[in-house]
């Protein structure tokens, strides 16, 4: 940080924080969370806006959940709030650019399952390390996988199994090599014992708009860009792949009640900065955020996108989830092996 991006920052915290770090020691404050945050207003840069970048394009789940939150932290800080769409290779386009940004609190990521685990497991090289690469800030909430296939064809998940061993084969689009939908589609081919063709494109919306032409059999996608698409009749839910049935699609039946319990993904939504940002900024972004999660509107945007909120946990606690996530899927990913990343 130059001394004009630091001037509305708290100039006695500023001092002590730099001469921790030139000590080699750590930050009085750093780790402690029960230490009141620092307002965001007190590090952001007067004239500079503030970024969430979204790995994939407009118009899809991951993007209408950051736009909500812009909006929101736009309001509370009397600033400029823009997404930025990177859409490409299952969302680590747009994630590497946060993970490598400038650490001063301006630039965050909208991640999810995909970006923030199973992508730079799957990928190699890897695109960067989902433990050092990022400040995890919160988790936003929850949402379910749901398995559609195109209007015309199979209209039950019975059907579509029984058609898919008779054939020995489907194809199935996801958003890139290491999201959650190429992981999903892989682990049913598996389950399923056929050979699974995987399609990947650049984001959800350009796949379900494939994949509603009947270019591809099946695809994995986020409950909350489905719904235009159930709505017109042009794509047809099957299952939801969470552990329990979706409240929003409380019909459809989960995978594991009909014995494919390995085919399972519960999916989520999280904010996360670049990597080693400064503990008082970390804070004050899991205090915006919670602040955000809080809003009667804001909660009700996020419900119409199929997400519900995430129960209140502190920063560390998040850190630790995603941790817990890194370490289920890196033994996931290394049981499938190479045949895995060959799909």
């Amino acid at each position: 940080m130059s001394h004009s991006e630091i001037s509305t920052f708290n100039r006695r915290q500023w001092l002590q924080w730099s001469a921790a770090l030139t000590a080699g020691t750590a930050a009085p404050w750093l780790g402690a969370q029960n230490a009141p945050p620092v307002p965001a207003k007190d590090f952001l840069v007067d004239g500079k806006h503030v970024t969430i970048v979204v790995g994939g394009p407009a118009g899809g789940a991951t993007d209408g959940v950051a736009r909500v939150l812009a909006q929101a932290f736009s309001a509370q800080l009397d600033r400029e709030v823009i997404v930025e769409n990177k859409p490409g290779a299952g969302g680590t386009i747009g994630s590497k650019f946060v993970s490598v940004a400038k650490n001063d609190g301006h630039t965050l990521l909208l991640g999810h399952i995909g970006t923030n685990v199973l992508s730079p497991l799957m990928q190699t090289p890897q695109p960067y390390d989902p433990r050092k690469g990022f400040t995890p800030i919160g988790q936003i909430g929850n949402t379910a996988s749901v398995l559609l296939v195109p209007a015309g064809g199979p209209t039950s998940l019975q059907a579509a199994l029984e058609q898919w061993k008779r054939k020995g084969t489907f194809s199935y689009a996801s958003t890139g090599l290491g999201s959650g939908a190429h992981l999903l589609g892989h682990l049913l081919a598996d389950a399923v014992q056929v050979k699974g063709l995987h399609v990947p494109y650049r984001g959800s919306p350009f796949a379900l708009q494939d994949l509603a032409g009947g270019r591809v059999d099946a695809m994995f996608v986020t409950a909350g860009a489905i719904g235009s698409f159930i709505e017109a009749k042009k794509l047809v839910p099957l299952a939801v792949a969470s552990a329990a049935r979706s409240s929003y699609y409380p019909q459809l039946p989960t995978l594991r009640e009909v014995g494919l319990e390995q085919v399972s993904n519960e999916g989520w939504f999280g904010l996360f900065a670049s990597a080693n940002v400064a503990q008082p900024i970390a804070s004050a972004w899991h205090a915006h955020l919670h602040t955000a999660l809080q809003q009667p509107q804001v909660v009700k945007q996020l419900q119409g996108l199929v997400v519900d909120i995430a129960s209140s946990h502190s920063q560390k606690a998040y850190a630790q989830f995603i941790d817990q996530e890194i370490n289920h899927w890196t033994r996931v990913v290394a049981q499938l092996g190479d045949a895995l990343k060959a799909t």
